[in-house]
């Protein structure tokens, strides 16, 4: 039953072209591809020729090493090493243990649209690469010519290489930590964009776009993916709290027809609150804004019909 279902998991991304367009894809995702019990509790990402497998509940060891085993069949170029991720521990104690196979040091690059991406294996509790907004970046890379952007929250910068590589004028990278904030700077370095200007910034969003806003900056396009939970040293922010605080914050810097990309990562937020916390805001800052479409998983990410499944929610809104 195992090796059915993720057989058959590999041939819907066939069907769909998805090796061909990236070396960087989830081939499994449990939620929406078995009924199991422990293969529910499993998705499978695939960095060229590494595997990272993550488990939201435990799942019995003879089902981790016929998940292995059915991999290395289906990958046999790919697959050399393969990780494991725990998230059914707590944050601070999750980490990436090698489950098989010999695991890359370091950072290495995967292309996605033929757009190069470090990614990461070993001592970090993720590669480095969001592959639900693979949409996002394609959407980037298709429509940033000549846009001054701005990536909050940015991470390792991905979103920001996508606008580079999409000819923007200008790219703002903005994140709190430190290290991430490095991984992003080396991003964009590797990928080698000459034309666009690219600007990396450590520190609070809280505290930084009331100083953008100071200095008249205006942006085309801003890029809003915040964390559910983060903490800093004058406060903490949380999806479920503060997603009206910080779009009353985003909305000004917003440039007349630009457009806000803003996107939370939760299935205990709904669609219709998420949006109503941004029409405050919009309220608030007396910005009127139209809604262009919806950020939604990639077909890598198939879920049941349960719309609350879809945990990635988010909308393109243009200012008007």
């Amino acid at each position: 039953m195992l090796e059915s279902t993720l057989n058959t998991a590999f041939t819907l991304r066939e069907s769909l072209g998805a090796f061909q367009e990236s070396e960087a894809l989830r081939v499994f995702y449990g939620p929406g591809e078995s009924t199991d019990p422990s293969l529910s509790q499993l998705a499978i990402d695939v960095f060229k020729d590494q595997a990272w497998i993550t488990q939201w509940a435990p799942v019995p060891d003879p089902v981790l090493k016929e998940v292995v085993r059915v991999l290395r069949q289906k990958l046999p170029l790919r697959s050399v090493g393969i990780v494991l991720m725990d998230r059914s521990k707590v944050a601070s104690e999750a980490d990436s243990i090698v489950l098989d196979g010999e695991v890359r040091e370091g950072k290495f690059i995967v292309k996605e649209f033929g757009i190069p991406y470090l990614v990461q294996m070993r001592d970090t509790k993720h590669p480095g690469l969001f592959l639900d907004h693979a949409p996002l970046r394609r959407w980037l890379i298709r429509t940033q010519q000549g846009k001054r952007v701005l990536n909050l929250f940015a991470y390792t910068g991905a979103l920001s290489v996508a606008a580079g590589a999409g000819s923007a004028s200008s790219v703002t990278t903005l994140d709190l930590s430190k290290p991430t904030i490095e991984w992003a700077r080396e991003n964009w370095e590797q990928a080698g964009l000459k034309g666009p200007t690219g600007d990396f910034i450590y520190g609070d969003v809280f505290d930084w776009l009331p100083r953008l806003k100071k200095k008249g900056l205006e942006y085309d396009t801003i890029l809003c993916d915040p964390p559910s939970f983060s903490r800093t040293k004058t406060g903490a922010f949380s999806t479920g709290k503060d997603l009206a605080r910080l779009h009353a914050l985003i909305l000004p810097l917003l440039a007349k027809n630009g457009i806000l990309v803003t996107s939370i990562n939760s299935e205990n937020i709904s669609e219709r609150a998420f949006l109503g916390e941004v029409e405050t805001a919009a309220r608030q800052t007396g910005t009127r804004l139209q809604c262009l479409g919806r950020v939604d998983l990639p077909e890598s990410f198939p879920t049941p019909l349960d719309p609350k499944l879809r945990y990635l929610k988010g909308f393109y809104l243009r200012s008007v």
